[in-house]
């Protein structure tokens, strides 16, 4: 099936738009969550309610994720192949549960700060998370998603940076406990990162193939 006449049927049938609209509430729910984890970092008092906060976030995203699955089973059009589709809602469903990681491995930390290279990743992975729900936004036109994946791109890449420099910077701990849960902590952002960056990749791959 090409892309001409995927749209088409995007733009006939309005009830092939949920599946993207479950996609884009999922891309939402990391926008969300990162906004959690952001709190956490500035505010070590209130981490328990907030990895509450984060655990229901997930149960959403679960939730989310089986109900594309059965959009996808029980509906016989979509704006995309199904294995596209499904591919961005695990993806999406992916980077939540990594989130939810990073946020009980800063709660693990207590009262200790984080480098202010923790906020530099949150940052970028809420850009990520914010070009993510415009792609899916997107996706009935194709020839305008050029662009968001590059930014994607470039945003992975400074994020992949940035995790360079803050492993650096634990390095310069004097005691091994503390160098290893700073970095279990940048490992675990830099791994939504590389989530994100294979949801990138995926798109691109669509783009080429629906083009």
């Amino acid at each position: 099936m090409n892309g001409a006449t995927n749209i088409v049927k995007f733009q006939l049938f309005p009830s092939a738009s949920r599946g993207i609209d479950q996609l884009r509430d999922l891309a939402a729910l990391i926008q969300e969550s990162v906004q959690i984890v952001a709190e956490m970092i500035g505010n070590a008092d209130e981490r328990e309610k907030l990895v509450r906060n984060l655990s229901e976030a997930e149960t959403k995203a679960s939730d989310l994720h089986h109900a594309v699955l059965t959009h996808l089973r029980t509906n016989f059009l979509s704006p995309l192949p199904r294995e596209d589709m499904y591919t961005f809602a695990r993806l999406l469903h992916e980077a939540m549960e990594v989130l939810r990681g990073a946020g009980e491995l800063i709660n693990a930390l207590g009262s200790t700060p984080l480098s202010p290279r923790a906020s530099e990743q949150l940052e970028l992975m809420g850009q990520l998370g914010e070009l993510a729900n415009g792609s899916l936004r997107r996706l009935h036109h194709l020839d305008d998603l050029e662009d968001n994946w590059l930014q994607m791109v470039h945003l992975s890449k400074r994020m992949s940076r940035t995790h360079l420099a803050w492993s650096i910077e634990n390095s310069s701990f004097s005691k091994a406990s503390t160098m290893h849960r700073h970095q279990m902590v940048a490992n675990q952002l830099n791994g939504s990162c590389n989530v994100m960056r294979q949801f990138a990749d995926h798109l691109g791959r669509v783009l080429v193939k629906e083009s």
